[in-house]
């Protein structure tokens, strides 16, 4: 259910030649749940719509990147833009404006690999680049630090249980009989892309059941536990960044 001010949204009054296909199926699917998604505006409720099909279209453009899966003693970025940390963070570069550092793990993937948390955050980053402009976007972020969850506090990320999966969603794979060999496998972040079609860095976009294949190959010997799709949601604060969007 979505709520304009406190009152009931009915979708059916909105012009909806205004939004594309991708808006439209988001725009029905969080009417048609029990969740309620409240708005100061309409403002407020197209922008989400606006970020969330960038953030699809950025995990597209990850998954095609050519960056690779690595933990993070193995990860790797492009030395002449980025600083990689001892924790295998990387660091942008003084002078480096942040939409040119993003973008180049865009545009020369096979210089990086990181590990899936890191993924979404570059996701996230990227939709929002794409939605706001570089010109905005660097005054929001003029620094950019990727390690793990660790994201500029403008990004606004913010954990919530609920099993009301949008598209544009971060979701998680848990997979409890992990194989403590390999502990980067205990789980995969993922972006729900479609109905049941996830972004999962270091798997590709693909189906849950071949998510949760993967994670199961990864377990304990003689494990019985399978791995699942939890209800944990990671989602950029919306409403704040709405304010900086100008249609």
């Amino acid at each position: 259910m979505i709520r304009i001010n406190q009152e009931r949204l009915r979708i059916d009054t909105l012009n909806m030649s205004s939004l594309s296909p991708e808006q439209q199926r988001i725009l029905r699917l969080m009417d048609g749940y029990r969740e309620v998604f409240d708005y100061a505006s309409l403002h407020e409720l197209f922008f989400e719509l606006y970020l969330r099909v960038h953030i699809l279209r950025a995990s597209y453009l990850l998954n095609e990147s050519g960056a690779s899966f690595a933990t993070f003693t193995t990860s790797f970025c492009n030395d002449y833009l980025w600083y990689r940390t001892g924790r295998g963070g990387f660091y942008l570069r003084p002078g480096v404006p942040t939409h040119i550092g993003l973008n180049d793990i865009f545009t020369n993937g096979s210089l990086y690999a990181f590990e899936c948390a890191v993924a979404i955050v570059i996701v996230f980053y990227k939709a929002v680049l794409d939605a706001l402009g570089p010109s905005v976007f660097n005054r929001l972020f003029p620094h950019m630090y990727l390690f793990s969850w660790e994201a500029d506090s403008s990004l606004g990320m913010h954990a919530h249980v609920s099993s009301d999966y949008i598209p544009g969603d971060c979701v998680y794979f848990e997979n409890p009989d992990f194989n403590r060999a390999t502990p980067e496998w205990r789980g995969e972040n993922a972006i729900l892309m479609n109905v049941d079609l996830y972004f999962g860095h270091g798997i590709g976009i693909v189906d849950s059941k071949t998510i949760i294949g993967f994670l199961n190959d990864k377990r304990m010997p003689n494990a019985r536990r399978s791995a699942f799709l939890n209800n944990f949601i990671v989602r950029p604060n919306f409403r704040y960044l709405s304010q900086f969007y100008r249609p």
